[in-house]
Parts: C-alpha cells; sequence; structure tokens
C-alpha cells in the first residue's frame, strides 16, 4: 500500500471542512446544566436562554466564536493526527517490503 501525495492532499482539504461540520452539527446536542441551554463540545459555543414565554417562540440565542473556531481546531487536530498516524504506518509498511533484511 502506497500513499500517493495527491491523496494526502485531499486530506488536507477535506480535514478542515469536516471539522467545521462536525462542529456545527454538535451546535444542536445540548449539554446537560442548569439555566440556559449550551450547545457545542468540548467547549459550549452556542447558547440558548429559556424564556417561559410561549411554546413555540424563537429563543434568544448568543454565538461565541472563539470557542467555535478552537472546537474546529480541536476536531481538525484529532483528523490531522489521524492521517499522520496512518501516513507513518504506511511508510514503515514500504520501508519493510522494500528493505526485508532488517
Amino acid at each position: 500500500m502506497s500513499v500517493k501525495p495527491k491523496h494526502i492532499s485531499i486530506f488536507y482539504v477535506l480535514i478542515p471542512v469536516l471539522a467545521v461540520l462536525t462542529t456545527w452539527a454538535e451546535g444542536f446536542w445540548a449539554l446537560p446544566g442548569n439555566g440556559p441551554e449550551e450547545y457545542g463540545f468540548p467547549l459550549p459555543w452556542k447558547n440558548v436562554e429559556l424564556i417561559p414565554t410561549c411554546f413555540m417562540c424563537p429563543q434568544p440565542t448568543s454565538y461565541n466564536w472563539g470557542y467555535f473556531v478552537v472546537d474546529a481546531a480541536f476536531y481538525a487536530a484529532i483528523g490531522y493526527g489521524i492521517v499522520f498516524l496512518c501516513a507513518r504506518l504506511a511508510w514503515k509498511q514500504k520501508d519493510r517490503v522494500e528493505d526485508p533484511g532488517e
């Protein structure tokens, strides 16, 4: 199995996109707590104030874009780490196949 530079460059573009989409999707998952509902993991970047006015009224929502960026960077770091480890394992395996005497 060889890792070609073209395939690696696709990962370098795809990983940040998937990191941002994962962070955005977690904005719909509430963290448990009292008071305002907080969305986002590991850092809550979306807060929804609960105001008991009516059942289907839109609730005031605030966004912390700094935490959103940090969350996206967190997931991108995980993605890049996985790609780096897979590429490193493939390169080691390739070296063993090319030089079986060691």
